[in-house]
C-alpha cells in the first residue's frame, strides 16, 4: 500500500529541508555593504530625460531626490543596529562640481554618519577642466575639479585608509599634486574584505594648473600601476583580508591599455566589481573588455532611485547582491549570490 504524506506535513517537511540546505549561509549574520552612485546634485529624473526645469525647482527637487535616498538608507541602518553598515558613493558626486554644490552634499553626507565613502566622477572633476586650446569649456581657473579634488583628499585624510595614491609636492610657492586619488579601504563593519576606490576609472589620467596667490599643478595619473603594487598584497592569496573588491565610476573606457587591469583583476581573484554613471541602469553586466571575466554591478542613480545592497557571509564563503528600487531597501531583490573565498 502506498501511503502519502499530509500536505501541510510536506510543506513542513520541504521548509525544512530548505532551511537545513541554506544554514551554512543564512546561520551567520552577514556583514553589510550599502553600494550606491551618482547624486550629482543638482541632477533629477527630468534631467535624465533631457527635460527642463527652472534651476530653483531642479535644485530643490534634486535635493529631494538625493535626501530621500540617503534617510531610506539610514532607516535600513536604524533597524538593523547590531549592523554597522558601510555606504560607498561611486561618483558623480556633483554635476559640475560648483562650490555651491559640493556645499550641498557636504550637508546630505550627515544624513550617512561617518561610516561611508567618496569615489569621483567625470562630472567632478574630469569635464570641468579648460583644454589647452581655451574656450568656454570648463570651470574658471580649474576651480571645480580642483576643489573637487581637495575635498576627496581630504574626506580619504578623515578614514582609516590602507593605501592612497596620492603625493603633495607642494611649499610656501606653490608645487604639484600627484597621483590618481584612488585609495584601499576596510570599511568599518564590512571587515576582512579590501574596497578599492578608483575614482573615474583605472587609466584615467589628467594635468592642469589652477592659481590660488601660486601656481599649483594636479597631474592625475592612472591608477593601474598603484593597484598592481596594492592588490597583491591585500587579496586573496594573503591570510589578513578574504578578497578584494572594485569600485569605479566608468565601467567603460579606451579597451587599448587595458590589458594590465583585467589581468589584475584575474590573477588577483577580484569576485565583482560596482559601478555607476548610468543612470537608468541597475544590476549585473559583464565588461569583458576592460573587467575580463569580473560581474560588474552598477547602482544606477539618486535620480532613479536606486542603489545595491551587498552581504558577505564570511563562513559560507558567499557574497549576495541586492537591487533595490523606489528606494525600497526593505523590499529588495536578490540579483546574484557569488561565491567567493571565506574563512572560519
Amino acid at each position: 500500500m502506498k501511503r502519502t504524506l499530509p500536505p501541510l506535513l510536506v510543506t513542513l517537511l520541504c521548509i525544512s529541508a530548505s532551511s537545513a540546505a541554506h544554514a551554512q549561509f543564512f546561520g551567520e549574520t552577514p556583514h553589510t555593504m550599502i553600494v550606491t552612485s551618482d547624486p550629482q546634485y543638482p541632477w533629477t529624473d527630468v534631467t535624465d530625460r533631457n527635460g527642463n526645469q527652472p534651476d530653483t525647482e531642479k535644485e530643490a527637487h534634486s535635493r529631494d531626490l538625493i535626501r530621500q535616498q540617503y534617510e531610506s538608507i539610514a532607516n535600513y541602518r536604524r533597524a538593523r543596529p547590531h549592523l554597522n553598515i558601510p555606504v560607498i558613493i561611486n561618483g558623480d558626486l556633483t554635476a559640475y562640481g560648483h562650490g555651491w554644490q559640493r556645499s550641498v552634499m557636504n550637508d546630505m553626507y550627515k544624513i550617512l554618519g561617518d561610516n561611508y565613502y567618496l569615489g569621483l566622477g567625470n562630472h567632478d572633476y574630469a569635464n570641468n577642466v579648460k583644454p589647452p586650446e581655451g574656450g568656454s569649456r570648463g570651470c574658471a581657473n580649474n576651480g571645480c575639479a580642483r576643489d573637487s579634488l581637495d575635498g576627496l583628499r581630504d574626506h580619504v585624510r578623515s578614514r582609516k585608509v590602507l593605501s592612497f595614491d596620492f603625493a603633495d609636492r607642494t611649499g610656501a610657492f606653490g608645487g604639484t599634486f600627484e597621483g590618481s586619488y584612488a585609495y584601499a579601504f576596510e570599511a568599518p563593519g564590512f571587515e576582512r574584505v579590501v574596497n578599492f576606490q578608483l575614482n573615474n576609472y583605472p587609466t584615467y589620467k589628467l594635468s592642469f594648473t589652477t592659481n590660488k596667490t601660486f601656481n599649483y599643478h594636479f597631474n592625475i595619473t592612472p591608477s593601474v600601476r598603484w593597484l598592481s603594487e596594492v592588490l597583491p598584497k591585500v587579496s586573496a592569496n594573503t591570510r589578513d583580508y578574504d578578497f578584494a573588491i572594485v569600485h569605479v565610476h566608468q565601467p567603460t573606457w579606451p579597451a587599448n591599455a587595458d590589458d594590465v587591469f583585467r589581468d589584475l583583476m584575474a590573477n588577483n581573484k577580484v569576485p565583482v566589481a560596482f559601478a555607476g554613471h548610468y543612470h537608468g541602469t541597475l544590476g549585473r553586466h559583464f565588461y569583458t573588455s576592460n573587467f575580463g571575466q569580473v560581474p560588474v554591478f552598477l547602482s544606477g542613480s539618486a535620480s532613479q532611485r536606486t542603489y545595491l545592497i551587498v552581504e558577505h557571509y564570511p563562513r559560507a564563503g558567499l557574497l549576495r547582491v541586492f537591487g533595490v528600487r523606489n528606494n525600497d531597501p526593505e523590499n529588495k531583490q536578490l540579483m546574484e549570490e557569488i561565491r567567493v573565498p571565506g574563512h572560519g
